[in-house]
């Protein structure tokens, strides 16, 4: 059947089509044979009774004869008390077979005399000189030829309807391909475009009707719309990377220059190290931060944790967030503490559908800004009863977990905050990368991961306190 594959759809459904109606149409005309037969059957013992009344009244009414028998092709006999035909217009093969015709029953048998057949009917009347016979035939060559007869002509009949039914098939599967096929030319007219039709324009006609068709032009068009967005966003990923990666390459470049210059004065080059082994250490941060982003957008991310394991991630990354803050003595102390109710908690079944490592990195990059933030202050803003503070805050608000993070740093300007979520943005000001950071890719990596669980980032100032973000992350059951 390998060959029907190879077929075109319109050709196997035209085919399969055949088949069906051939098959209805075979068993039509046997079942129409085998009524028309039974009813020509039925007919003939009709008549054959019919034939035998009335000699069968003449035999009672004088038993010794004369027998008038009538003629006009019935075929009929007469037998007395002995079994001798009295009276006979039976075929000479019949009349010869009478005595195994008396041994008939009640009902008409089918007797083969050569290449003939008969339908023979016999009757017992009883007289007063006893129990005599009469037997009628009636040749069934008539019957057999009608019955061929209706035959080819039920089979020419039924050829003609499967051959019209065929072409109907084949007429109603190109219109109803036909929409297919326009599709197909604009998938082609689509893909030799190379992507340039941005818009709606360049996607699949949705006809009116709400069919199939329309349902896979319509699944055809998100695919189409994912692929682009997925295109756009590998492009813009692409440029975005080569234009961060460009200015710490050039500057590596240039401390690399420096220290060759500086190879004959160990202080200089010690400086020079040092400085490209912290250009080198951004660098390798950047990559990290793309190839993490890129895990994030190439397809929806695993992990259930609940709330138990939600708090412990969260005093794990202030312990960490406190250890950064130690670890550079000459910077402002900062003071770094998190804040949660026991008493409130989700059910406990609940869960976030994050990885804990994936929550970590929430707030691993959450309190690292809010970090880089304050110590872009200036020194002098450290003033008497002003404290650099950073709070990250959890609890469960009508179903959802809430982490806040809050710091004492400048905000951020109110016209970035809408665009702070994405790729390689940074604010002017105190919140840049001059510390590290994470090249304009925290947040984004933070709105990813929260995206990925069905929630959604904030980001606010807060007058006298800096700027707060809020993560906002849905709880399911396990």
């Amino acid at each position: 059947m390998s060959w029907l594959r190879r077929l075109s759809i319109t050709a196997r459904i035209t085919i399969g089509s055949l088949i069906v109606a051939a098959l209805f149409g075979l068993v039509a005309v046997v079942v129409i044979r085998i009524g028309v037969a039974s009813i020509l059957h039925n007919a003939t013992v009709t008549l054959l009774g019919n034939d035998i009344t009335a000699p069968a009244a003449s035999v009672v009414a004088s038993p010794s004869g004369p027998f008038d028998l009538p003629g006009g092709g019935q075929e009929l006999a007469v037998v007395g008390t002995d079994g001798t035909a009295l009276a006979t217009t039976l075929p000479d093969a019949l009349e010869e077979r009478l005595p195994q015709l008396l041994k008939l029953g009640q009902d008409a048998e089918s007797v083969q005399i050569g290449d003939d057949t008969y339908l023979v009917l016999v009757r017992p009347v009883e007289t007063k000189v006893g129990t005599m016979h009469i037997v009628a035939a009636r040749n069934d060559e008539t019957t057999a030829l009608i019955l061929d007869r209706l035959t080819l002509a039920l089979l020419v009949g039924a050829g003609v309807l499967i051959l019209g039914f065929g072409a109907a098939s084949w007429l109603l599967a190109r219109a109803a391909l036909r929409p297919v096929s326009r599709m197909r030319e604009q998938a082609d007219r689509i893909a030799g475009a190379g992507g340039r039709d941005r818009d709606d324009a360049g996607l699949l006609t949705v006809g009116p009707a709400r069919d199939e068709l329309s349902e896979l032009a319509t699944t055809l068009n998100d695919l189409i719309r994912r692929l682009r967005a997925s295109a756009d966003r590998e492009r813009q990923m692409v440029s975005d990377a080569s234009h961060e990666l460009r200015t710490p390459l050039a500057v590596l470049r240039g401390q690399l220059e420096l220290a060759e210059l500086d190879a004959g004065d160990p202080d200089a080059l010690l400086s020079d190290v040092r400085s490209s082994h912290a250009t080198a250490l951004r660098l390798g941060q950047l990559a990290n931060n793309l190839l993490e982003l890129s895990r994030i957008e190439a397809g929806p991310i695993s992990g259930r944790t609940d709330w138990r394991t939600l708090v412990d991630e969260l005093t794990d990354a202030v312990d960490r967030a406190r250890l950064l803050v130690s670890s550079d003595e000459e910077a402002r102390a900062i003071s770094v503490d998190y804040d949660y109710d026991p008493r409130r908690r989700p059910a406990p079944d609940a869960r976030v559908s994050l990885s804990p490592t994936d929550f970590g990195r929430i707030l691993d990059n959450l309190l690292g800004n809010a970090i880089t933030a304050i110590r872009g202050l200036p020194m002098e803003a450290d003033t008497a009863g002003h404290d650099d503070t950073v709070t990250a805050r959890l609890h469960v608000d009508d179903g959802t977990a809430v982490l806040t993070v809050t710091d004492s740093g400048p905000g951020m300007p109110e016209s970035f905050i809408p665009v702070a979520l994405d790729r390689f943005t940074r604010a002017d000001g105190a919140r840049t990368s001059k510390s590290g950071g994470s090249g304009g890719l925290g947040l984004a990596i933070v709105a990813a991961l929260a995206e990925a669980a069905g929630g959604s980032v904030e980001l606010a100032n807060v007058p006298g306190a800096g700027l707060a973000v809020t993560v906002r992350l849905p709880l399911v059951s396990a």
